[in-house]
């Protein structure tokens, strides 16, 4: 599996096991990009695989060329703790629909955890409509097609240090 919901003790085990297997005994570093005159922080990863937050990457102001330089460095992301939203968090929605975007459209992987199934992820109301989109690519990067295919983006190798 590669995608874990409902968010609680379960799921975070689930993923905490599904990063041990991905990383299979290779040592965590932080890694640092730089994106636009910003650096982009990446505090865990291992393996050509990075391990983020949901609000590290979607309640701060990050857009398409930040997740662009994100799959241009790591072919898969973990993404931990991606709440159940609503119009009132419209802008971290915003954003987490780009990510998705920019992940399916460079094939990198995604594993995660969620408060509710991707159809279930945005209650209805403004906005909607739009994370229709989303939660089909989400249940499509689920499958076995999906996670066969060859990671698109160009693959960029950290610097040492």
């Amino acid at each position: 599996p590669v995608y874990y919901s409902p968010l609680g003790s379960a799921a975070d085990a689930a993923m905490d096991a599904a990063w041990a297997r991905f990383i299979s005994g290779a040592r965590e570093h932080e890694d640092r990009i730089e994106v636009k005159g910003r650096t982009l922080v990446a505090h865990r990863t291992a393996r050509g695989a990075a391990r983020f937050d949901f609000d590290e990457l979607c309640a701060r102001a990050l857009g398409a060329s930040d997740y662009l330089a994100l799959t241009r460095r790591y072919g898969t992301l973990f993404l931990d703790n991606i709440p159940q939203m609503n119009p009132s968090m419209r802008d971290r929605a915003i954003r987490f629909i780009t990510l998705v975007d920019t992940l399916y459209d460079t094939k990198t992987k995604l594993v995660c955890s969620a408060d509710a199934d991707p159809d279930a992820l945005y209650v209805a109301g403004d906005g909607s409509f739009e994370f229709e989109r989303t939660a089909s690519r989400l249940i499509e990067m689920r499958s076995e097609g999906y996670l066969a295919a060859e990671h698109a983006a160009k693959t960029e190798t950290p610097a040492a240090g």
